[in-house]
This record gives structure tokens, C-alpha cells and sequence, in this order.
């Protein structure tokens, strides 16, 4: 164990985190981890969905206790936090992939949540709001204090709570997929915000999915893989495909799936003059044998158009056209039942019941298949569903386990089942990796050119460049809720694709 870390880096630890164990019953969710926090330096803690990234960050931030291990702050033994308040008391802060916020409080009520510094218990207000109006300005933050959160972007929201551990005086912050809901600008801001709080010796925890972005805010690396600690490393120690080797634990040779020639002689799908309150005139056609991408900036409208194609939204005007057939698309279940099915890019709000099992959410999308006089039957469900579980590869013990416990990366291909278990003729896949590490993409990938392969229309929205141009033989760019061009062949680009989304 004495050289379980990186001999190349010669800095002090603020963090030392020594053979951390963590059971959940029978269930051993981490089995031996090491993790080490620098002030002034950015730690990236990578790994698969399910590796124990969060279960550990979770630990780290007081909201479950370690089964074993040690904990060393500043070189002096730590007992488990009992809660967050007490590792907060530390100076220990994480900002969470789905922000937690009281979105029916203002801004400032948000920052002192929980945590009033006037006397009897109450803030002062006064006092306070000169330091809060120094951080924002440190953030660049423009906000009203009295401004409510909900009315709030996610971006802005995030920098509220970056501001929050600022002015509690965090020695460590934890950012865990930050950059997930945020656009490229978004993303580049925050950038520039972790690297101001690493000049002031704050030291970071920096979880994400998105290796490009590894080299440009981090300067060490620790990599988990199921439970267990693989080893740190320094930024640019490693090449990506090694990296991504030391994350999945085999070589991952092509991120995509080889692409097929489309014949182009089928039209599946056809939408003529589709408009609302959203989207304007969009007209396009989806072979048969293609896949079809939307790319665009957010704002583009892309995600509005695919719900007010499938009935979420209502359309003021347009046709669609199935098979050359003309249908009325009113509701969801409409959609669904004429074999159009959209595939959600929000599974926690939109897509799943979390506190549902496995087995229920893959067959609430086909019930009628399953049922005899408007009763479920159950031994058709468990076998649609240990079906669906064993194609889709999904991790699981069994198709009772609720959605809730599940890695994001498993989360997403449940969605996929449910979609699939619907027997569609088009799948519109909104976002269909965000948030998935690299290993469950390529998995999600080849889903997707078996679906085309089976015969069903594919249609993919994704705000990531590279995956639109590695999966789909044309793209569809849109800026504003209108269509500025059709691209394909030679066409394809990261230049034309941004040329004309802006």
C-alpha cells in the first residue's frame, strides 16, 4: 500500500481518503478506494457509470458514512461525517448534477439555507449582502438577491451554489457532472470559475463523463472501475484510449459503429410545413436506412420540435406523414400507439419511475400486449422484461431492483427498453448519452444502429459535435426554431454544422 500513489506528485494533501470500503447490505459498492486532494489543484475522479464515483463523493460530503477505511484531513485522522453540516463545518462542498435548491425561495434566502450567521439564528441581511455582492462579482454573476431560483437558468443556478460554498468558506468543492445541462459557453464560464477558485488554494473534486474536458480543468486524475482503485495519474500521463482502458477495463478500439451507405429510396417518416408557437415551416424526410441528426445551439428549438411532433406541444399547422400515410399525432399516446416514440433527454423527470422496479418501467410502454381483460399479466412482464434486461445489457441482479438504484448509464439503456419494447416504427433518441460514461455509449450506440438495422426509423438530437458526426449519415442544423440546412456526405463537418447553427 505505500506506493499506492502517484510517486510523481510531490504536493502535501489537504484529503487523504485510505482503502475506503463501503457495503449496502449484501451489495459491496466500494471495495478498497484511494483518493488523494490538493489545494490550488483539480482532482478528475473517472470511472464508468456504477464504478462508486458518487458513492464515494457521498461519503467524502457526509451523506452516507463509510463501512472501513481512513479519512485524513490536513494529516489528522477523521472519524465518518454523521451528516453534511459536519463536513461542511470542515470546509467540504459539493455541487450536485441536479442542483439542490429551494426553487420556491429567492437567492439569498438559498445561500443561508440552513445556515443563518445573525444572532438568535437569523441572518443579517445587511452584512451579508456585501459579501454576497463581492462572490458574485468574483463569479460574474448578475442576479437579483430577491430574484426567485426557479425563474433561474441552471447555469446561473450552479454559480449560486459555487457561491454558497464560497462564502462558507470551502476548502474543497466537489463538482459532480457540472457541465451536464450547461451549453458550450456555459461550460467554458464555469471553466474559468474553477480556475479562479484553484488560484485562491481552493481544492477541487471534479467528476465527469466528458473526457475533453479532463485536460482542461484538471491536473490529476484517480480512476475507479467497479468498486476499486486503479491508480492516479497525472493529466497528461495517459492518452485518451488509455485512460479510457483504465475506466472500462478493456481497449475500447472505435467509439462508433461503422457506418452503413443509406439507399435513400424509403421515406419512413415525412413532416411538411410543421409550425407553433415554437418551431416555424420545418420540412425534412427520414429514410428508412439513415440515421438523421439534429444538431443546433441551445435555443435552437430542437427538443420543442420533436415534442410538438409527437403531440406533447400543440402544432398550429403542418402534415406528418407515416409510411406515406398522413396521421393525426394529438397526445404522447397517440404518438406511441401510430409507432412514433420519443426517447426523452431527462430520464430522472420525464422518463422513468425512479421508485418503480426495472421490470415496471420496461412494460408500462407495451401494457396492452401484456394484459387479459385489463390485468397485467405477470409472467408475461417478467419475461418482456428479463428479455429487454439481457439485449440491452443492462447490470442489475434482478427486474425487481427499482430504477432509483441504478448508475446512469443503466438508467438510460431502461429507457431504451421501454422504448424498444413498444415495437416503434420511428424512435426520435433526444440527448441519448448524456450523462452515460464511455463504455455504456458504444453499448448505446450499437442499440441504436440495431434499431436502424431492424428496420425502424432513427432519429438523433444531440448538442455533442462528435457524436452527431460519428453516428448519423445526415444532419439536420437548426437555429431558432428553423431549419438552416440539410447536411450529409463531404458536407459533414464540425465547421458547416456550427456555421450554420449560428
Amino acid at each position: 500500500m505505500e506506493n499506492i500513489f502517484n510517486e510523481k506528485i510531490k504536493l502535501t494533501p489537504l484529503l487523504v481518503l485510505k482503502d475506503i470500503k463501503k457495503t449496502f447490505g449484501n451489495t459491496t459498492a466500494l471495495k478498497g478506494v484511494f483518493l488523494r486532494a490538493f489545494e490550488g489543484k483539480a482532482m478528475g475522479v473517472l470511472g464508468e457509470n456504477g464504478a462508486g464515483k458518487s458513492t464515494l463523493m457521498n461519503i467524502l460530503s457526509g451523506v452516507i458514512q463509510r463501512t472501513s477505511g481512513d479519512l485524513y484531513w490536513k494529516g489528522i485522522h477523521k472519524n465518518s461525517f454523521r451528516n453534511v453540516k459536519e463536513a461542511e463545518h470542515l470546509g467540504i462542498s459539493i455541487i450536485h448534477q441536479e442542483i439542490a435548491c429551494f426553487n420556491d425561495m429567492n437567492v439569498l434566502d438559498n445561500i443561508y439555507a440552513g445556515h443563518e450567521v445573525g444572532r438568535f439564528g437569523f441572518v443579517n441581511y445587511k452584512k451579508e449582502k456585501k459579501m454576497i455582492k463581492e462572490v458574485f462579482k468574483l463569479l460574474k454573476l448578475e442576479v437579483d438577491l430577491n430574484e426567485i431560483m426557479s425563474n433561474l437558468t441552471i447555469a446561473e443556478q450552479q454559480m449560486v451554489e459555487i457561491a454558497k460554498s464560497i462564502l462558507r468558506k470551502s476548502k474543497l468543492i466537489i463538482f459532480d457532472e457540472p457541465t451536464s445541462s450547461l451549453s458550450k459557453k456555459e461550460a467554458e464560464s464555469l471553466f474559468e470559475i474553477i480556475s479562479k477558485l484553484k488560484s485562491e488554494g481552493i481544492a477541487i473534486c471534479y467528476i465527469s463523463h466528458k473526457l475533453e474536458e479532463i485536460p482542461i480543468v484538471c491536473d490529476f486524475i484517480t480512476v475507479i472501475r467497479d468498486g476499486e482503485y486503479i491508480g492516479e495519474y497525472t493529466v497528461n500521463e495517459l492518452t485518451e484510449d488509455e485512460l479510457i482502458s483504465k475506466m472500462v477495463g478493456r481497449e475500447v478500439v472505435e467509439k462508433y459503429p461503422q457506418k452503413d451507405n443509406p439507399s435513400y429510396n424509403q421515406v419512413i417518416l415525412k413532416v411538411e410545413d410543421l409550425t407553433n408557437d415554437f418551431v416555424k415551416n420545418i420540412n425534412f424526410d427520414l429514410y428508412k436506412d439513415e440515421i438523421l441528426g439534429f444538431s443546433g445551439l441551445v435555443g435552437a428549438q430542437r427538443t420543442e420540435l420533436f415534442k410538438s411532433l409527437v403531440g406533447f406541444f400543440p402544432k398550429i399547422a403542418g402534415r406528418v406523414l407515416l409510411n406515406g400515410e398522413e396521421i393525426s399525432l394529438n397526445s404522447v399516446g397517440s404518438s406511441i400507439k401510430k409507432g412514433i416514440y420519443y426517447v426523452t433527454e431527462d430520464r430522472k423527470n420525464d422518463g422513468l419511475f425512479l421508485d418503480e422496479t426495472i421490470r415496471k418501467n420496461i412494460s408500462i410502454s407495451c401494457l396492452n400486449s401484456i394484459s387479459n381483460l385489463g390485468f397485467v399479466n405477470l409472467n408475461k412482464e417478467k419475461k418482456l422484461s428479463n428479455h429487454f434486461i439481457g439485449i440491452m445489457s443492462v447490470k442489475t441482479s434482478s427486474g425487481e431492483n427499482t430504477v432509483g438504484s441504478m448508475s446512469g448509464g443503466n438508467q438510460q439503456k431502461v429507457l431504451l427498453a421501454k422504448a424498444f419494447a413498444a415495437e416503434p416504427k420511428v424512435i426520435i433518441f433526444d440527448e441519448p448519452t448524456r450523462g452515460v460514461d464511455v463504455g455504456s455509449r458504444r453499448e448505446i450506440y450499437d442499440l441504436i444502429y440495431e434499431a436502424k438495422r431492424n428496420g425502424i426509423g432513427v432519429i438523433v438530437i444531440s448538442s455533442d459535435l462528435p457524436e452527431v458526426l460519428g453516428l448519423c449519415n445526415r444532419v439536420v442544423v437548426m437555429k431558432n426554431g428553423r431549419i438552416t440546412n440539410k447536411l450529409k456526405g463531404e458536407q459533414l463537418s464540425p465547421e458547416e454544422i456550427i456555421k450554420y447553427a449560428i
